[in-house]
Order: C-alpha cells, then structure tokens, then sequence
C-alpha cells in the first residue's frame, strides 16, 4: 500500500505542478506572444509609412490644394447674419434681374456641418411670374450659387396657356446655403 500511496501522491504532485505552474506559464506565454505580434505589427507599419513618406507627403499636398479649391466655392462671411442678408439680396437681384416677384423669402433652419467646416442656413422662398422665366431663374440660381443646394423644389401653374410666356406660375424653394464657418478661414 505504501508504494502506491506515493505513487498517487506523486502522480497529484505532477498534475497539480501541471495545474499551477506548467498551465499559468503557458498562457503567460501565448499573452506575451500576442503582445509581440502586435509590437512586431506596428514596427512593420512604423517602418511603411517611414519607407513612403515622400508619396504620404505628396498625398497630403494633393489633398490640401483640392480641400483648398473646394472651399472657395463658398464665400468666408463675417458673421452669419451677414451671410444670410448677403444670400437673400443675391437671390432677389437675380429674380428681379429676370423680371420676375419675390413674394416670399423666410430663412428656416441654421447649422453647422462641424466636419466638414461649414456652416449653412436653409431658406424658403417663392418666385411668381411667367413659366419660363421661372424656368430660367431657377438655373440661374444654382448656376451662380455654387454654394447653393436645392432641397425641395414646388411648382403650381396658375393659368395653364398654350405658350410658355403666358403661362404664370409660382415656384416655392427650400435651399441651404452654405458658407464657410470661422474656424476654418
């Protein structure tokens, strides 16, 4: 009995060795295994961007030139409220130029698109008089508004005439207007 006693004692020795110190060292190892493939990851990735650096650096130019060509699309107002009395005096010279009536314009809604660095207001406004006329200022109004977006567009036909001249309507717009907030001037 006494042999088999210590060769049980034995065979609980080993597997409690197996238990607490073979087991626990394992996965200390698999943890510092993975932590050295992430290192190795980022030393590989530390070591592109240095290895193209300069293609990084033209990137970045093209980006910024084209960043920079786009935002001049939109006007740098100082204040908000001078972009909004700026806009609608544009709109309405443009109608009026067409010999066409304002009848209403009403700014709605007012923002900012932190990302993208701009800042907007969104208006409401309606245009009477010929059909075709109408039609004309309304590619105007997006021709010569590059910072101009349409969002809603409503036409009701008052008297419906065989030529387009004779024909009156109103058209009713919803547009943000878009302008470069003052972070980013």
């Amino acid at each position: 009995m006494g042999s088999r006693n210590a060769w049980l004692l034995g065979v609980a020795a080993v597997l409690a060795l197996l238990r607490f110190v073979v087991l626990p060292w394992g996965h200390t190892q698999a943890d510092a295994h993975e932590g050295l493939q992430v290192l190795t990851q980022r030393l590989d990735r530390s070591v592109g961007v240095t290895q193209n650096r300069a293609a990084i650096l033209s990137t970045r130019t093209q980006l910024e030139t084209a960043a920079a060509a786009a935002r001049s699309r939109f006007p740098s107002p100082p204040s908000a409220e001078a972009f909004r009395l700026d806009s609608q005096r544009r709109i309405g010279a443009i109608v009026s130029t067409s010999g066409l009536k304002l009848a209403l314009f009403d700014w709605t809604l007012e923002g900012k698109l932190a990302d993208a660095g701009l800042g907007y207001g969104r208006a409401r406004f309606q245009v009477e008089g010929p059909l075709r006329d109408i039609a004309r200022v309304h590619g105007e109004l997006e021709g010569s508004l590059p910072f101009l977006a349409v969002r809603e567009v409503q036409l009701n036909v008052m008297n419906a005439a065989p030529g387009l001249d004779d024909t009156h309507a109103t058209l009713t717009m919803v547009a943000d207007l878009f302008f470069l907030a003052e972070a980013n001037r």
